[in-house]
């Protein structure tokens, strides 16, 4: 089970994610925490803001792509990218593929 800080920390960034991309002052500002305290805590669990930004995008690229009535470009925009670029690499990373070619495996839907 997630502990609960860490779930408060991601239930704030799925929140910021509809504004772009998460900044740690307002997620702390959420939370009710310094910036610093923030990354101190983060850092009890073995995680950094970095770590928890691209945990929560990831899960949910994935449940975006699932829906087939959202564009790859969208599933960028939802998860806080400005670039599809950048999101292509993220993905890349997560996956070793892009989201298109996640998308069109019979395993992903």
């Amino acid at each position: 089970p997630t502990p609960p800080f860490l779930q408060q920390v991601r239930d704030a960034l799925r929140d910021a994610l509809r504004d772009g991309a998460p900044q740690m002052g307002d997620v702390a500002r959420q939370l009710h925490v310094s910036p610093r305290t923030l990354q101190r805590r983060l850092a009890e669990h073995a995680t950094s803001f970095q770590d928890e930004v691209d945990a929560v995008r990831r899960k949910l690229a994935f449940d975006y792509l699932r829906d087939a009535h959202l564009g790859v470009s969208e599933v960028a925009f939802l998860l806080g990218y400005s670039e599809l670029s950048t999101f292509d690499r993220a993905f890349k990373r997560w996956t070793g593929m892009t989201p298109r070619v996640w998308r069109e495996r019979p395993e992903a839907g």
